[in-house]
């Protein structure tokens, strides 16, 4: 098949950092099967991203509505260019979002009789949004959503909230899924290293990682805590906090880092922490437990409870668990389950290396590439039939 994948934005930053990472896991498996891939995205003019076997087209990109983020973004050209071509494609790919890149192409290419079969991945973006941005966006998701092929869905949280923006979305599900790289030695007499891993904004809360790493260090714990990740708020904060706290040369901010080496700066870790709250399908965890490293994540994440023991979780304690609307401002009582859970993975080795052992398998059980490669060839091919939903069986 000729298959066209689109993403709103590359950067070299990393910045639009799930989407991109499964892209690029996907695109590579289908041009592995032998398959024709092309991927259209938005560009920062600086990135270099060539997934193998894969044809590369970036189009500069610049932002149009301040303040709007991603939102606010638009590629000239890349909409012309896919169009023109359309019909050499047997299907099209939409890493969809609210914004001003891949929502015009999907736009255009619903229900198009005798065009490409059209299938969108909104990646847990799109869900009910009461601002004004977001309802002025929904005039056009809506028909996207009803027009296209099929809309994946990572979990059942999504597919809900998929059907509570538009009920007649045809929806399919489809996890994430990660390549199985070979395992790294770890040096056991080293220092433990703790990473965050993300962008830094506030839904990631690298500022509850921050004060869950305080938290150990005055208790005489022996780790080096490290955080890396684009800014997207919350560096500034980061920055003041470490500079007054006592152990604060021991809580470091290494920056960003480009396209595609996030997995091998995880494999350098002791142990990953994702304390995002309620994370649809964060591929970073993932990645993380594809190379062996241990992993901690929050209650929330929605599919803790589908990787089980493979992770390690903390709760949500104090007033915001138990409010009616769930927020993602973690109190004391949070910051000191996160340390807890933390703390007892550095302590010890050896549940460090069970942790990072029950994760792989994971990975190769229920989450791998290979697998996600065969129901996107089914999914493109005609099956399921629109509007049928096939579950996808947890591991």
């Amino acid at each position: 098949m000729r298959i066209a994948h689109v993403l709103t934005y590359i950067s070299a930053d990393g910045a639009f950092g799930g989407p991109l990472a499964v892209m690029s896991e996907q695109t590579r498996e289908l041009a592995r099967r032998g398959h024709h891939v092309e991927v259209f995205a938005g560009w920062d003019g600086e990135a270099r991203f060539a997934p193998e076997g894969v044809t590369v087209h970036l189009f500069p990109a610049r932002q149009v509505v301040p303040g709007a983020g991603f939102s606010g973004l638009v590629a000239p050209g890349l909409r012309r260019a896919l169009l023109r071509r359309r019909g050499e494609f047997d299907v099209v790919h939409v890493h969809l979002a609210r914004d001003l890149i891949t929502l015009p192409v999907a736009h255009a290419l619903r229900g198009a009789a005798g065009g490409p079969r059209l299938f969108l991945q909104p990646h847990g973006m799109v869900k009910p949004d009461g601002r004004v941005r977001a309802r002025i966006f929904d005039r056009w998701v809506r028909p996207v959503l009803r027009g296209a092929t099929g809309t994946f869905a990572l979990t059942d949280t999504d597919a809900g909230r998929l059907r509570a923006v538009e009920p007649r979305v045809r929806i399919v599900d489809l996890p994430n899924g990660v390549s199985l790289p070979s395992p790294i030695a770890r040096d056991a007499s080293a220092r433990p290293e703790v990473l965050f891993l993300a962008r830094l904004q506030p839904r990631k809360r690298v500022l509850l990682f921050a004060e869950a790493a305080h938290r150990l260090l005055a208790a005489g714990v022996d780790a080096d805590f490290v955080v890396v990740g684009p800014d997207e708020g919350d560096l500034a904060e980061l920055q003041r906090r470490i500079a007054a706290w006592e152990h604060g040369q021991r809580i470091r901010y290494e920056g960003a880092v480009p396209p595609g080496a996030g997995r091998d700066r995880m494999a350098r870790a002791d142990v990953y922490v994702l304390p995002s709250f309620s994370e649809p399908f964060p591929m970073s965890v993932l990645e993380a437990l594809s190379v062996g490293t241990p992993t901690v994540i929050s209650e929330t994440c929605h599919i803790a409870d589908r990787l089980g023991d493979a992770v390690a979780t903390f709760p949500e304690r104090g007033a915001a668990a138990g409010a009616a609307t769930p927020s993602p401002e973690a109190g004391p009582e949070t910051a000191e389950a996160l340390a807890e859970t933390i703390g007892a993975l550095v302590r010890d080795g050896s549940a460090r290396g069970a942790l990072g052992a029950r994760g792989r398998r994971a990975i190769e059980t229920g989450f791998s590439i290979a697998r996600i490669g065969d129901l996107l060839d089914g999914y493109y091919a005609g099956g399921p039939s629109a509007g049928e939903r096939r579950p996808v069986t947890s591991p």
